[in-house]
């Protein structure tokens, strides 16, 4: 299971831009430290690991970001843990949207976002 704080991190990284039309943000502010993300899938034990060293970031020649941290993304292992926190049969994602009538208005609202509303009788 992982921590905490690296839940509200990928939260913060990825969250509501909506998420399957945005790219994550390439640097941010967390914590008091400029927190920026790597993808690798050689090392899948250092999924969601946040790494205290400092890292900077190229941005397309034009300059860099120098970071404090950064998180590493296992897209594969990403994949499976949000496949598990959906299906989860005692507090998965679609268990409680179930159950929920706030989460099904937020349910209702990200579809909508995402695409144009359709009228039906």
């Amino acid at each position: 299971m992982y921590s905490t704080d690296n839940a509200i991190l990928l939260q913060k990284i990825y969250r509501h831009k909506i998420v399957h039309l945005s790219a994550p943000k390439t640097a941010m502010l967390y914590n008091g430290k400029v927190v920026t993300w790597v993808y690798n899938e050689n090392n899948p034990e250092k999924h969601l690991v946040i790494d205290s060293a400092p890292y900077d970031i190229d941005i397309f020649g034009y300059g860099k970001i120098h970071c404090d941290q950064y998180h590493t993304i296992s897209i594969w292992k990403l994949k499976d843990d949000i496949i598990d926190s959906v299906k989860r049969p005692t507090a998965g994602y679609l268990k409680s949207l179930e159950a929920d009538p706030a989460l099904q208005s937020n349910f209702v609202h990200a579809i909508n976002q995402i695409y144009d509303p359709v009228i039906t009788d």
